[in-house]
């Protein structure tokens, strides 16, 4: 289904220091909620769904459209299409969690997650509520589902210590996806805690590791968007330019990144590093250490 495709690369790819009121007005929407409202089957949801994906893909970028999403969300559940609604619930919640209904929307991600058998994630997310809403009444449900009730932080922990525990087999993809899942489920749930941007930074480290590269950038994103003081934040715009560089050997995005990461870190322990990748772009390693040869030869 191209829907299902497109989902992840639109959602991921966008920038989303959204605040304004969406104040978005298309006349074909109410149209399309109308045919699907009426006769909700797999053709209206195709055609409703990429026209909100339209929407929020064009809106300009301090634009609103938690409403969109949340219509999304909707739409996918009235079609029992869980995997689509727990991306719409998730960028719902990442980039709006100050809605009043984001304690919700957490609490049907985590049944969907569980439902779709991605119950590491949903154990991650229910500790993480767990601990953001200590007094909730689904205290207790939520426990009982939980294999064991500890901090979400150590729970974590031992999923990244997962990742290489096999001697023999070395590094475990599924288990690095988990880990990446549940960094992402703690940030989204916790966005204000100490801790998260350095988990935002893991799970983008581990994606690289993955070669899940939009991934990749939307967590780099995450945090230089929603994190700009940090000190991880000018690290991930480096490592925008260094992956387009090195590993995708897209020299126009890499110059783009280095030259953003030069103009807003100039004194960054990065800054040489960078200056000297941006003057080197497209050229091979030969020519890289015979241009260094002839600047030593130079300074003689």
């Amino acid at each position: 289904m191209r829907t299902a495709a497109l989902l992840f690369f639109i959602l991921a790819s966008i920038s989303w220091s959204c605040k304004q009121n969406s104040g978005i007005s298309d006349p074909l929407v109410a149209g399309l909620e109308n045919s699907f409202n009426s006769t909700p089957n797999e053709e209206n949801y195709e055609k409703l769904v990429t026209k909100y994906l339209e929407i929020i893909q064009t809106a300009p970028k301090n634009t609103d459209v938690s409403e969109i999403l949340l219509k999304a969300s909707n739409a996918s559940e009235k079609m029992a299409k869980k995997d689509q609604q727990v991306i719409f619930l998730n960028n719902l919640v990442k980039n709006y969690p100050d809605r009043p209904d984001t304690r919700d929307n957490v609490y049907k991600m985590i049944n969907l997650l569980h439902a779709t058998d991605r119950h590491i994630t949903a154990d991650v997310l229910s500790l993480s509520y767990l601990k953001t809403y200590p007094g909730d009444a689904k205290t207790e449900e939520l426990k009982s589902k939980l294999p064991k009730v500890v901090s979400p932080e150590d729970y974590i922990l031992d999923i990244g210590r997962s990742i290489f525990a096999d001697t023999a087999t070395g590094f475990n993809q599924r288990n690095a996806m988990n880990y990446v899942d549940a960094c992402e489920a703690y940030a989204m749930v916790m966005p204000k805690d100490p801790q998260t941007p350095e988990f935002i930074f893991k799970a983008a480290e581990t994606s690289n590791t993955l070669r899940t590269f939009e991934k990749s950038f939307a967590l780099y994103d995450w945090l230089i968007e929603k994190y700009p003081n940090h000190e991880r934040s000018p690290v991930a715009l480096f490592m925008k330019g260094f992956l387009f560089d090195g590993t995708l050997h897209d020299s126009i995005n890499a110059a783009k990144y280095y030259q953003e990461f030069l103009n807003k870190y100039p004194n960054n322990q990065f800054a040489k590093d960078a200056k000297m990748l941006l003057q080197n772009l497209g050229k091979s390693d030969e020519e890289v250490l015979k241009d260094l040869m002839e600047k030593n030869n130079e300074k003689k």
